[in-house]
């Protein structure tokens, strides 16, 4: 299978190296890996993007075209960030805001009702560094969690399965770290 591997990391952060951890133990498992790497792209709406999202063409700029070729082309979407506000960091959010329009994230029918748009995407991960514990997340209700398994699974094939894999920061992909994202990715 064909992964969308998306790297919402700053290039420096030491928690990085799950990344790594990840591509690896996709790759062992036989999947091919496409790292999409956001820490250069826009994090917000352009303008022009907010004028044409709801128009006939709501892609306009070059990089989110990439990114939704990219997208058509995977049978599972991994995201790799850092928790930020017990949410997903900004450069994340601004790459889902701008990829995920109609005819993407989800089509309309011919009653307009709402229906998933990819429905090649049948895996839905996210691993995650957070300084936060367990409970701390469950109390502010868990946005990252909620972004990007629940919601994008809605997205997906009916029968779409879903991983969350949360670390603690400086823990990352080292020892036990390890351990649970290979766990983690060892049934895609």
């Amino acid at each position: 299978m064909r992964v969308l591997l998306l790297d919402a990391y700053d290039p420096d952060d030491p928690d990085r190296a799950v990344v790594v951890t990840a591509m690896d133990a996709l790759r062992d498992r036989g999947h091919e890996v496409d790292r999409l790497d956001l820490s250069g792209t826009d994090q917000f709406m352009s303008a022009a993007e907010h004028a044409a999202y709801h128009s006939e063409e709501p892609i306009v700029s070059d990089d989110v075209r990439d990114s939704v070729d990219r997208l058509r082309r995977a049978g599972g979407l991994l995201f790799c960030y850092p928790t930020v506000a017990f949410t997903v960091p900004a450069r994340l959010k601004g790459w889902l805001e701008r990829t995920m329009v109609p005819g993407v994230g989800f089509v309309f029918d011919r009653n307009n009702r709402i229906r998933r748009g990819m429905a090649n995407i049948r895996r839905v991960g996210s691993v995650t560094t957070s300084p936060h514990g367990h409970l701390a997340r469950m109390r502010a209700r868990d946005g990252g969690r909620r972004t990007t398994v629940r919601t994008m699974r809605l997205c997906s094939h009916s029968r779409c399965r879903v991983t969350f894999v949360s670390l603690p920061t400086g823990a990352g992909a080292t020892g036990a770290g390890a351990d649970r994202i290979g766990r983690a990715l060892r049934s895609w």
